[in-house]
């Protein structure tokens, strides 16, 4: 089974000398895990979701930028299928919860999970579930806190979240992704507690998110990204599983090879309509979240 581990905090250090960290990490280089674990996933490749997967989440470490809240919603996506995977069905149903509350327009695919699909009881559940009140945010001595790709005011206690302390300069100090019933790493606190608005104290030249032009506004490249790759994923499969049925069909195929063809062919049709669904899924969710970049 894939193990999860879900709080990772790290204090502050110089630039690339972070524990655990050769190097500082950029949210593009984490979007790009991301979207390999989601073709891993299309592909049902395991051992490369796992990888990919392993290394999304080792990347959150290592963050030398603040996380965008689409971002954080595609993470949550990758997380909530993993633990899926793990037949951790509790913990699914805890990250399609944080992917819904930064995106809550996204819709879960039909060929991916029909109706009764225990993938898709996760995720109803996680959609009739009632948003439990938070727990307030202190204000930190310098900078902000982040939660979910935005300063926040207070930290989830029923799903789980990313967090971050950004200094005034725009750099992060640390970041981590929190579990349920886990306690948000430790910073330097001053009076009171934070609002969504301290985000304006920090440089806005610093924090600014670059936008694509205003013909592309609200556009995830990232996600984009991942419907282009899993629809070449779906055209894939599809020839693999019309190659397989041929086989079976042969005459001259051995009739030892004809359960494990079926099987194959079986596999590479679902795989193919989940491919697509994805694709079509991401390419939509590419405009739903991408504004949040």
């Amino acid at each position: 089974m894939i193990r999860i581990f879900l709080v990772w905090a790290l204090t502050a250090a110089p630039a690339a000398a972070r524990d655990g960290c050769p190097e500082l990490v950029s949210t593009a280089t984490l979007a790009q895990h991301i979207s390999k674990a989601d073709v891993a996933f299309s592909t049902m490749e395991e051992n490369e979701f796992r990888t990919a997967r392993w290394t999304a989440q080792r990347s959150i470490n290592c963050l030398g930028e603040p996380i965008q809240a689409g971002q954080a919603a595609a993470y949550y996506r990758m997380e909530a299928l993993g633990s899926f995977l793990d037949q951790n069905h509790a913990q699914t149903v805890g990250f399609f919860k944080s992917m819904l509350t930064v995106a809550p327009n996204y819709m879960l695919p039909d060929p991916m999970a029909p109706a009764g699909h225990p993938l898709r009881i996760n995720f109803e559940v996680a959609q009739g579930s009632m948003p439990t009140p938070g727990r307030p945010i202190q204000r930190a001595a310098n900078g902000v806190i982040r939660v979910d790709g935005r300063v926040g005011s207070e930290f989830p206690v029923d799903r789980p979240y990313l967090f971050q302390h950004q200094l005034d300069d725009g750099s992060v100090q640390q970041s981590a992704v929190v579990g349920i019933g886990v306690q948000s790493p430790t910073y330097s606190t001053a009076r009171g507690l934070q609002t969504s608005k301290a985000g304006r104290r920090i440089n806005a030249s610093v924090t600014q998110v670059k936008r694509a032009p205003s013909s592309q506004a609200g556009f995830n490249v990232p996600l984009a990204a991942t419907a282009a790759v899993t629809t070449a994923v779906a055209g894939i499969s599809y020839v693999v599983a019309m190659s397989h049925e041929a086989r079976f069909n042969d005459t001259d195929t051995a009739r030892s090879e004809l359960p494990g063809l079926r099987k194959k062919t079986n596999a590479m049709v679902v795989l193919s309509a989940s491919s697509a669904a994805v694709a079509l899924t991401s390419g939509a969710a590419a405009f739903v979240v991408g504004g949040t970049f």
